[in-house]
Formats: structure tokens, C-alpha cells, sequence
């Protein structure tokens, strides 16, 4: 499972660069295979990439001016072809699963008030409900039915 990550690198890092990519251990250190960094008006650059979760990465960003430089996350430091480097270190966590509604069971205790009724409510409830139907027809006006009449003999 993956989980998407996004990478901010402040403008007081990114200085005079216009350009930059993200690489790390999620693409071989390979600059040809960063990922894109996209400048913001404020200066800043970020990058959005989904990695495994439960996993650690280290990365670092090059610029285009020549400088690789960290951002403030956790650094680490790490041995480079005999040389001391400090890279940054992202934790990808891991996503919580979600509950679904279909898990979720409604209380027994208002089911079974929903599902056995007691007979004298139910009683009292029809005697309720019978009572205006009733009223109303012995309330309603009586209409005049008009009968065709009769053809009369000669």
C-alpha cells in the first residue's frame, strides 16, 4: 500500500534556483529520474510522490544551480562512496483503515423496542388512527347523486 508524500523545500533553501528535482532512495539517487519540484509564488518548491508505507526513504533535492541542500525534516547522516553525507529521512506512515457503515450495528436494546412493539400500544394506536377516519365520515357533507331519469311512457 502506498501513501502519497509531499516534499517542501522553503524558499530561503531554494535561494536564486528556478528549477529543481527530489531524489533519494525511492529512485536510485538518480537525477535523471527525480521527481520534478514545482515553484510556488512564495519561493518555495514541493514535490507530491506516493511511497510504500511503513517504510523509511532518504532524499535530498538538487538544484539546478549545482547544490544539493535539505529541508527541515529529520536528517541522517550516511556513507557516500567513502564520504560523510547528510541526507534527509522520511517516515512514511502507515494508513489507518477506515470503518465502514455496514460494520457499525445499531444497539440490540432499540431494535428490539423497533422489532416487539407491546399488543396494548399497538391497540391503542389503531383505536387512535380509526377514530378520525370515523369522525370524518360522519362529519363529511352529503352530496346529491343525480340519477338519469326515466323515459316516460306514452
Amino acid at each position: 500500500m502506498t501513501t502519497k508524500v509531499t516534499f517542501t523545500l522553503p524558499s530561503e533553501f531554494v535561494a536564486n534556483a528556478s528549477d529543481g528535482v527530489l531524489v533519494g532512495e525511492f529512485n536510485n539517487w538518480n537525477p535523471a529520474e527525480g521527481v520534478q519540484l514545482k515553484k510556488e509564488d512564495d519561493g518555495s518548491m514541493f514535490a507530491e510522490i506516493a511511497l510504500i508505507a511503513g517504510k523509511s526513504y532518504q532524499y535530498r533535492y538538487l538544484l539546478n544551480d549545482g547544490r544539493w541542500v535539505n529541508d527541515y525534516n529529520t536528517t541522517t547522516s550516511s556513507d557516500t562512496y567513502g564520504n560523510e553525507v547528510e541526507n534527509c529521512l522520511v517516515n512514511v506512515p502507515v494508513a489507518e483503515k477506515k470503518k465502514t457503515a455496514a460494520k457499525v450495528a445499531a444497539p440490540k436494546a432499540a431494535a428490539a423496542i423497533v422489532v416487539a412493539p407491546k399488543a396494548a400500544a399497538v391497540k391503542a394506536t389503531a383505536k387512535k388512527e380509526a377514530a378520525p377516519k370515523a369522525a370524518a365520515k360522519a362529519t363529511a357533507p352529503k352530496t346529491a347523486t343525480a340519477k338519469p331519469a326515466s323515459p316516460k311512457k306514452k
